[in-house]
Protein backbone atom coordinates (compact mmCIF):
# COMPACT_ATOMS: atom_id res chain seq x y z
CA UNK A 1 0.00 0.00 0.00
CA UNK A 2 1.30 3.83 -0.50
CA UNK A 3 1.81 5.94 2.52
CA UNK A 4 -0.48 7.75 2.61
CA UNK A 5 -3.05 9.99 5.31
CA UNK A 6 -6.60 9.42 4.03
CA UNK A 7 -8.05 12.16 6.94
CA UNK A 8 -9.96 11.18 9.78
CA UNK A 9 -9.61 7.59 8.56
CA UNK A 10 -6.11 5.64 9.09
CA UNK A 11 -4.95 3.45 5.43
CA UNK A 12 -4.36 0.09 6.64
CA UNK A 13 -3.56 -3.13 4.92
CA UNK A 14 -3.13 -6.86 6.34
CA UNK A 15 -1.90 -10.18 5.34
CA UNK A 16 -4.07 -13.11 5.34
CA UNK A 17 -3.93 -15.08 8.20
CA UNK A 18 -1.32 -18.08 8.56
CA UNK A 19 -2.11 -20.96 10.82
CA UNK A 20 0.78 -22.40 12.80
CA UNK A 21 0.44 -26.72 13.94
CA UNK A 22 -1.00 -26.21 17.04
CA UNK A 23 -4.40 -23.68 15.82
CA UNK A 24 -2.56 -20.62 16.48
CA UNK A 25 -3.11 -17.75 13.79
CA UNK A 26 -1.02 -14.99 13.16
CA UNK A 27 -1.81 -11.66 11.11
CA UNK A 28 0.95 -8.72 10.19
CA UNK A 29 -0.93 -5.08 9.52
CA UNK A 30 0.23 -2.06 9.04
CA UNK A 31 -1.59 1.32 9.06
CA UNK A 32 -0.75 4.92 8.11
CA UNK A 33 -1.32 8.37 9.15
CA UNK A 34 0.08 12.13 9.19
CA UNK A 35 2.43 11.95 12.49
CA UNK A 36 0.96 15.07 13.22
CA UNK A 37 4.87 16.55 13.65
CA UNK A 38 5.08 20.71 14.20
CA UNK A 39 7.96 21.07 12.50
CA UNK A 40 7.36 18.66 9.38
CA UNK A 41 4.71 16.25 8.45
CA UNK A 42 5.56 12.96 7.72
CA UNK A 43 4.08 9.90 6.89
CA UNK A 44 3.47 7.26 10.15
CA UNK A 45 3.29 3.59 9.01
CA UNK A 46 2.93 1.45 11.98
CA UNK A 47 3.76 -2.45 11.73
CA UNK A 48 1.91 -4.70 14.27
CA UNK A 49 1.56 -8.35 14.62
CA UNK A 50 -1.90 -9.95 16.00
CA UNK A 51 -1.29 -13.58 17.40
CA UNK A 52 -4.78 -15.24 18.26
CA UNK A 53 -4.78 -18.50 20.31
CA UNK A 54 -6.21 -21.55 19.26
CA UNK A 55 -8.06 -22.06 22.67
CA UNK A 56 -9.57 -18.67 21.56
CA UNK A 57 -8.94 -15.84 23.97
CA UNK A 58 -8.16 -12.37 23.47
CA UNK A 59 -5.78 -12.33 20.73
CA UNK A 60 -2.38 -10.52 21.47
CA UNK A 61 -1.29 -7.27 19.67
CA UNK A 62 2.53 -6.56 18.91
CA UNK A 63 3.46 -3.13 18.10
CA UNK A 64 6.71 -3.71 16.86
CA UNK A 65 7.66 -0.58 14.79
CA UNK A 66 6.74 2.70 13.91
CA UNK A 67 8.63 4.68 11.13
CA UNK A 68 8.35 7.80 9.71
CA UNK A 69 9.20 9.35 6.22
CA UNK A 70 8.01 10.10 2.78
CA UNK A 71 4.41 10.37 1.65
CA UNK A 72 3.87 7.94 -1.29
CA UNK A 73 6.46 5.84 -0.34
CA UNK A 74 5.31 1.90 -0.50
CA UNK A 75 4.72 -0.41 2.23
CA UNK A 76 4.81 -4.00 1.53
CA UNK A 77 4.28 -6.85 4.22
CA UNK A 78 4.36 -10.71 3.78
CA UNK A 79 3.64 -12.89 6.29
CA UNK A 80 6.13 -16.11 5.55
CA UNK A 81 4.14 -18.10 8.28
CA UNK A 82 5.11 -20.55 10.99
CA UNK A 83 8.45 -22.90 12.16
CA UNK A 84 7.79 -26.00 11.86
CA UNK A 85 7.26 -26.51 15.19
CA UNK A 86 5.27 -23.80 15.86
CA UNK A 87 7.77 -21.78 18.13
CA UNK A 88 8.44 -18.96 15.39
CA UNK A 89 6.33 -16.75 13.09
CA UNK A 90 8.28 -14.86 10.44
CA UNK A 91 7.44 -12.19 8.01
CA UNK A 92 9.14 -9.74 5.45
CA UNK A 93 7.91 -6.15 5.47
CA UNK A 94 9.65 -3.79 3.07
CA UNK A 95 9.22 0.23 2.20
CA UNK A 96 10.32 1.47 -1.00
CA UNK A 97 11.03 5.72 -1.50
CA UNK A 98 13.75 7.66 -0.51
CA UNK A 99 15.13 5.72 2.25
CA UNK A 100 14.09 2.13 1.48
CA UNK A 101 15.11 -1.06 3.38
CA UNK A 102 13.43 -4.58 3.70
CA UNK A 103 13.46 -6.53 7.14
CA UNK A 104 12.65 -9.82 8.61
CA UNK A 105 11.29 -10.36 11.92
CA UNK A 106 10.72 -12.95 13.38
CA UNK A 107 7.98 -13.37 17.10
CA UNK A 108 8.68 -16.60 19.74
CA UNK A 109 5.27 -17.37 19.63
CA UNK A 110 5.52 -18.00 23.64
CA UNK A 111 5.51 -14.19 24.08
CA UNK A 112 9.01 -13.08 22.92
CA UNK A 113 9.91 -9.53 21.95
CA UNK A 114 9.90 -9.09 18.27
CA UNK A 115 13.35 -9.70 16.82
CA UNK A 116 13.81 -7.04 13.67
CA UNK A 117 16.74 -7.92 10.97
CA UNK A 118 18.08 -5.62 8.36
CA UNK A 119 18.26 -7.60 4.76
CA UNK A 120 19.76 -4.72 3.57
CA UNK A 121 22.36 -4.49 6.07
CA UNK A 122 23.01 -8.16 6.47
CA UNK A 123 23.38 -8.80 2.67
CA UNK A 124 25.16 -4.98 1.71
CA UNK A 125 28.44 -6.86 0.64
CA UNK A 126 26.50 -10.14 -0.88
CA UNK A 127 23.78 -8.41 -3.17
CA UNK A 128 25.01 -5.90 -6.05
CA UNK A 129 23.30 -2.67 -6.33
CA UNK A 130 21.61 -4.09 -9.77
CA UNK A 131 20.34 -6.53 -7.63
CA UNK A 132 16.47 -6.05 -6.83
CA UNK A 133 16.76 -8.58 -4.56
CA UNK A 134 13.66 -9.82 -3.06
CA UNK A 135 13.71 -11.85 -0.01
CA UNK A 136 11.94 -15.08 1.50
CA UNK A 137 12.11 -17.32 4.71
CA UNK A 138 11.77 -21.43 3.88
CA UNK A 139 12.69 -22.81 6.93
CA UNK A 140 15.03 -23.19 9.72
CA UNK A 141 17.86 -25.36 10.28
CA UNK A 142 17.67 -27.80 13.89
CA UNK A 143 19.83 -25.15 15.21
CA UNK A 144 17.61 -22.10 14.85
CA UNK A 145 19.08 -20.81 12.13
CA UNK A 146 17.03 -18.94 9.69
CA UNK A 147 17.22 -20.13 6.14
CA UNK A 148 16.41 -17.30 3.38
CA UNK A 149 16.16 -17.73 -0.15
CA UNK A 150 16.82 -15.24 -3.17
CA UNK A 151 15.02 -15.78 -6.15
CA UNK A 152 17.32 -15.74 -9.47
CA UNK A 153 16.96 -12.44 -10.95
CA UNK A 154 18.79 -10.01 -13.75
CA UNK A 155 22.12 -8.59 -12.00
CA UNK A 156 21.59 -10.44 -9.34
CA UNK A 157 25.06 -13.18 -8.07
CA UNK A 158 23.59 -13.74 -4.59
CA UNK A 159 20.26 -16.02 -5.98
CA UNK A 160 20.21 -19.23 -3.69
CA UNK A 161 19.48 -19.75 -0.31
CA UNK A 162 21.55 -17.95 2.52
CA UNK A 163 21.67 -19.27 6.28
CA UNK A 164 21.04 -16.75 8.77
CA UNK A 165 22.81 -17.80 11.88
CA UNK A 166 21.31 -17.08 15.38
CA UNK A 167 24.67 -14.63 15.94
CA UNK A 168 23.55 -12.69 12.90
CA UNK A 169 25.96 -13.62 10.45
CA UNK A 170 25.10 -14.43 7.12
CA UNK A 171 26.57 -17.10 5.06
CA UNK A 172 25.46 -19.73 1.82
CA UNK A 173 23.62 -22.86 2.45
CA UNK A 174 25.87 -25.26 2.58
CA UNK A 175 25.14 -28.70 0.80
CA UNK A 176 23.91 -31.52 2.81
CA UNK A 177 22.56 -28.52 5.68
CA UNK A 178 19.14 -29.57 6.32
CA UNK A 179 15.94 -27.48 6.33
CA UNK A 180 12.91 -27.83 8.14
CA UNK A 181 10.68 -26.03 5.83
CA UNK A 182 7.54 -23.52 7.69
CA UNK A 183 4.74 -25.03 8.85
CA UNK A 184 2.56 -22.21 6.63
CA UNK A 185 2.78 -21.46 3.07
CA UNK A 186 3.43 -18.35 2.45
CA UNK A 187 0.80 -15.60 1.88
CA UNK A 188 0.88 -11.70 0.50
CA UNK A 189 -0.94 -8.27 0.73
CA UNK A 190 0.35 -5.33 -0.78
Amino acid sequence: MECVDTGTITATAQTQAAHGPNGTTAVLKVSSADDHSKSGHWCSAEYELVITPAAGGAPAVVDFLTSNGDWGRILSLRLEGFSYDGGRVFGIFSERGKYSYTTLFYYDTAGGPVQLVDLKERFRRIVTPKCRASFAVVGTTADGGIVLELPSAEGCTASGRWLLNSNGKVQRLGQGVSVLPLYESKVDAR
